[in-house]
């Protein structure tokens, strides 16, 4: 099953390493095909997606870009 952790991060088979060979903090969910394909698309169009309170949110807006938009 492809799963979803953190900012930005979704895959599939083994948990997912930062730059540094460590893994990825937080809680890991597992998402369906349909959800995962749905964040690869929102990730190559530069939107981010991200895991809140343990639900998957497509085209999330980090809080300080938020901050920035009227």
């Amino acid at each position: 099953m492809p799963y979803a952790v953190g900012l930005d991060c979704v895959g599939t088979g083994n948990p997912i390493f930062d730059g540094d060979g460590d893994p990825v903090l937080g809680d890991y969910i597992e998402i369906s095909f349909e959800q995962y394909a749905a964040a690869v698309s929102c990730l190559i169009s530069g939107k981010h997606v991200c895991v809140v309170d343990g639900v998957l949110v497509l085209e999330y807006q980090p809080a300080e870009a938020s901050e920035d938009q009227p």
